[in-house]
């Protein structure tokens, strides 16, 4: 006995300990927080106050009701898709193939949905575009009723096309320049070489963000409620179900409906995404004459104007009294949303930091294992960790508020459930850009520090994290912008003291409270730069980890 604890073999075994049990805390960590409260909606669904039963899907196909939404929400997300993807297109091509003046104003204008909130916008839209709307009833004396499903798609397109716009140009920026100056040399004017040259490469691209805005568009619940009138999807029904209703099992059962659509098109988007990555090749630009630049512009200036027309509603509409009708200068709304809203700004700031920072590094961590790994089960914590991508905000929202209500996993009304929430959503993200980078990464690095006697949990703290610093900084600005703007998969888990900016702006929303929901969203445009900005100096000099 004493020769097998001796120090010489402790020293030995103690890192493989480790490992072994990091390994394990990592799959305890999928299973309670990703496929726990999966598995918990789905049996909820079969549940009713007599124990298992089907009536949830049988009212579900008896009703023409819930077939009709599931139609809306299927119709809804493919105008939005098209349309999101033609204008992100659009911007791609105008961007960083043209010689168009003035890129920048398009520039701002297709990252403006980003940093503005979708339901103020959405409300913004109403108060310029509305009966009594300053554009349309105040310039034109129209009265037009904009409230149904084109108002919802025209406002998930705006929303959308950013995302359309980043995956495109991607694909773009990796495509060289010398296939379509090999075109070009061979007679191909320059329709011929984006037909035969260009088009055919963006086909992935574009592919792969069609299918990612549609799963978006379908999990959508709050531009169908402010500007959709009457018009129901899944995802708004589910959420009336739990608001209204607090009917856990017909909730449960509509978001396993919306589940199936979104995993199928998750496969189709697994199958056609690869991981692109921005790559600086060779761009050429095409040379356009004055009537193709017109007609390629219109519908960029159309979107450009709508965006910052609606950007500049939302930053009006919080320093005068009542947008549209009276444009006296005031403070009253931001001393309101001051009073009102200092829990919620504190929560906003604490949750973002709290979800960037352990969203970053455990996604790296995830994707050391997982790339690097040579363990049975790769492939299936691979699939789990990607899971929260394809599944809507409000399932996984009411998969926690099911699952971590009761002993000995009880969160509900605490921070932490809010915190675990935010991560386990954008942990694909980081850990995707982390696979990106490890790809990049020769292996013989590794392969000389364990070479050395260091463990492979050194080697990862002291070789790898380092040269993973461009995954970390990526996933903290993302996930601290997402966690800001967040809401669907965290409505349900919000308390008085939980409170966040977005809910506050869903709220002011839904109140018609343009003004003080404007400086709310005008808060949360504040702590996105400052965030950004914050961790971008991370980037600096000064060694950072």
């Amino acid at each position: 006995m004493k020769e097998v604890f001796n120090k010489e073999t402790l020293t030995k075994i103690y890192p493989k300990i480790l490992e072994n049990g990091f390994y394990i805390l990592a799959n305890v960590f999928l299973l309670i927080f990703i496929m726990y409260p999966v598995f918990t909606v789905f049996l909820q669904s079969f549940y009713g106050s007599n124990g298992f039963t089907l009536d949830a899907y049988s009212k579900f196909i008896s009703d023409s009701y819930y077939f009709g939404i599931l139609k809306n929400s299927i119709v809804v997300a493919c105008f939005s898709t098209i349309i999101s993807i033609f204008l992100g297109f659009i911007f791609s091509i105008i961007i960083f193939k043209t010689d168009f003046k003035f890129k920048n104003f398009f520039k701002i204008a297709v990252f403006l949905p980003i940093i503005t909130p979708g339901f103020i916008s959405s409300l913004a839209y109403v108060f310029l575009f509305g009966r009594h709307g300053a554009v349309t009833y105040g310039l034109l004396g129209l009265e037009p009723n904009i409230y149904g499903w084109k108002s919802v798609v025209i406002m998930q397109s705006i929303d959308y096309t950013t995302t359309a716009f980043f995956i495109i140009s991607a694909v773009l920026l990796g495509i060289s320049g010398e296939f379509e100056d090999a075109a070009r040399n061979l007679g191909s004017n320059e329709f011929q070489v984006f037909k035969k040259v260009t088009l055919p490469l963006l086909i992935p691209g574009i592919l792969s963000a069609g299918l990612l805005i549609f799963m978006q568009s379908m999990a959508d619940f709050g531009t169908p409620i402010i500007v959709g009138g009457n018009f129901n999807t899944l995802a708004t029904a589910s959420y009336f179900e739990i608001i209204g209703r607090y009917n856990t099992q017909m909730a449960s059962t509509l978001s396993v409906i919306l589940l199936f659509p979104s995993m199928a098109l998750f496969y189709l988007y697994s199958k056609y995404h690869k991981g692109y990555e921005l790559k600086k090749s060779k761009l050429t630009k095409y040379s356009l004459s004055n009537i193709q630049k017109i007609i390629l512009g219109f519908p960029a200036i159309f979107f450009s104007i709508l965006a910052y027309l609606l950007f500049f509603a939302v930053f009006v509409a919080s320093f005068t009294k009542s947008f549209g009708h009276n444009y006296a200068l005031t403070l009253d709304y931001f001393f309101e949303a001051i009073s009102a809203g200092q829990l919620a700004i504190k929560n906003t700031l604490f949750y973002a930091l709290s979800s960037s920072i352990l969203v970053a590094f455990l996604g790296v961590a995830y994707s050391y294992i997982i790339y690097r790994g040579k363990f049975f089960g790769r492939k299936l914590m691979d699939l789990v960790i990607t899971l929260p991508f394809a599944i809507p905000g409000t399932f996984m929202g009411l998969g926690y508020l099911l699952a971590f209500n009761n002993y000995p996993l009880l969160l509900t009304g605490t921070s932490s459930i809010i915190i675990l929430n935010c991560m386990v959503r954008k942990l694909p993200f980081s850990f995707k850009t982390g696979n990106s980078v490890l790809s990049q990464i020769e292996e013989s690095v590794e392969e000389a520090s364990l070479n050395l006697g260091a463990s492979r949990l050194k080697t990862f703290y002291k070789v790898v994290l380092p040269l993973l610093e461009p995954a970390i900084i990526f996933s903290m600005i993302y996930t601290f912008i997402a966690t800001i703007k967040s809401l669907g998969s965290i409505i349900f888990l919000m308390t008085a003291n939980t409170k966040v900016l977005s809910a506050m702006v869903f709220e002011s929303t839904i109140n018609r409270q343009l003004g003080v929901g404007a400086c709310y969203s005008m808060f949360m445009v504040i702590l996105s730069i400052i965030g950004i900005l914050g961790i971008l100096r991370l980037k600096g000099d000064k060694k950072w980890i």
